[in-house]
């Protein structure tokens, strides 16, 4: 989903906390972000991401009072930038979105920090300034394929968000996979999450020794090969039990169990709760 922000003079937008990923980025103007006792100015062609549950505020002026966003946007009608008038003074442009996620994407947000500025004369950067062009093209236009075209731009403002952050560079889920050893393990898993994977399997794979893998993937990931598998595997569960006519006995099978009672164990483990429950709360 993609939102806009047209804001002039004197103003104050907090946005409230909410399950999904949020970007935004700065086109024309300057503003300050502040979230969790931190502040960023922020220049044209500035962007940030801010992870899930996360709060922040927008402002031209941290003394005034915020105004909450779901009160600014729901005024916005069909226009695709709500307006915020505060009066006279500089004018404020920023284009973003929010990506709503599976369960399945515990993993990549345990790899993000929870707020991260990426300045406009980074790579990521220009290259996102070029897709919000062409977001804002489709944004002024009434044409088939609008709404498509704007989801695919969207998206790959993410790709690249995720791509330009520093910390992602060099740790975490994403590192991983952009690791040269660590990588091909990683896709290794998710091609097979049912098969009976031992961490000399996965070393072998990484064409690494078995401790060496197990160092270098748990200095990287976070988390050592089989605890990566379980989760994998348990976030894939939680998304099959969530579809009708799914049953215990058929996912169990699929992840490589051998009966219910071991899977029962293992979601439990790692969840805290049943898949039996789980499959019914649904």
């Amino acid at each position: 989903m993609s939102t806009g922000l047209d804001a002039r003079g004197a103003w104050a937008l907090s946005v409230s906390p909410a399950q999904v990923l949020k970007c935004n980025v700065s086109r024309t103007g300057q503003c300050c972000l502040d979230a969790g006792g931190t502040q960023w100015l922020l220049e044209a062609g500035d962007c940030f991401l801010v992870a899930p549950g996360q709060v922040f505020v927008l402002v031209s002026d941290l003394s005034l009072p915020t105004i909450p966003a779901e009160q600014v946007f729901a005024g916005s009608g069909a226009s695709p930038f709500a307006r915020l008038d505060g009066g006279a003074g500089a004018d404020f442009r920023s284009l973003g979105g929010r990506m709503e996620l599976p369960a399945a994407a515990e993993l990549l947000i345990s790899a993000l920090p929870f707020v991260a500025v990426l300045r406009s004369d980074s790579q990521a950067a220009q290259r996102i300034r070029w897709l919000l062009d062409r977001l804002e093209e489709e944004s002024n236009q009434v044409s088939p394929g609008r709404a498509a075209v704007s989801s695919a731009l969207m998206q790959l403002v993410f790709i690249e968000l995720f791509r330009g952050l520093p910390d992602v560079q060099t740790r975490g889920w994403l590192a991983a996979l952009a690791d040269p050893r660590l990588g091909p393990a990683l896709q290794a898993i998710h091609r097979e999450p049912g098969r009976s994977w031992k961490v000399t399997d996965l070393a072998d794979v990484a064409s690494l020794s078995r401790s060496r893998f197990a160092r270098r993937f748990h200095d990287v990931v976070g988390r050592s090969p089989m605890d990566y598998v379980l989760h994998w595997r348990m976030a894939l569960a939680t998304r099959r039990l969530a579809e009708p006519g799914s049953t215990v006995a058929e996912v169990a099978e699929e992840l490589g169990y051998s009966s219910e009672s071991a899977f029962g164990a293992a979601y439990r483990r790692a969840t805290g709760h049943s898949p039996r429950g789980q499959r019914i709360s649904r």
